[in-house]
């Protein structure tokens, strides 16, 4: 899981290096879902009982139903994102469309709006520059296009497509759970 968050935290801060250092660690979807996303989701969900500590208003329990719904929907997110980039992203890719590397492209960006879920739990104010940090997910897209071997003249139309993938279904999915309950 060190490794996975490591990786996180370098597409946040140095997105082209991060996305060599990914292409150059060689690891199967598989092994980063088992051993960065899922933990990672642990942790995502625990961190939604960080706000009892500053705001009183919150029960625990709310807490607990926050956290299993922010985990069942970025859970289910990674499978729809990798789901809707694959059917999509075909005919925007150089060649032929390596499924291991959007499969892992999908893995880190819901990584990515996991760790922004934690960084907006941790904050005890509700910041206006915390609900903007989802935009830094578009930089770190752009970044990727290399890394998938989208064709120069569709960068825009993967921005387009990745980022409702990878950004606007996990909020979106979130965001109905939260309202259902």
């Amino acid at each position: 899981m060190w490794l996975y968050i490591r990786q996180l935290l370098q597409l946040v801060l140095s997105p082209s290096r991060g996305w060599e250092d990914i292409s150059a660690a060689c690891l199967s979807p598989d092994d980063i879902r088992r051993r960065g996303l899922f933990p990672w989701l642990g942790v995502t969900a625990l961190s939604e009982f960080f706000p009892l500590l500053y705001d009183s208003t919150l029960s625990v329990w709310v807490a607990f139903e926050s956290a299993i719904v922010v985990a069942v929907a970025m859970f289910v997110s990674l499978y729809i994102a990798r789901m809707f980039l694959c059917m999509t992203l075909s005919a925007h890719v150089d060649g032929t469309m390596n499924l291991n590397k959007v499969g892992t492209l999908s893995l880190y960006m819901i990584g990515i709006a996991c760790l922004f879920r934690i960084i907006a739990n941790i904050v005890p104010a509700s910041l206006t520059v915390i609900h903007f940090l989802p935009l830094i997910s578009l930089l770190i897209l752009f970044k990727a296009i290399p890394y998938v071997g989208i064709r120069a003249d569709s960068s825009m139309s993967f921005l387009l497509l990745a980022g409702i993938a990878t950004i606007v279904i996990p909020m979106s999915l979130t965001a109905l759970l939260m309202l259902v309950i």
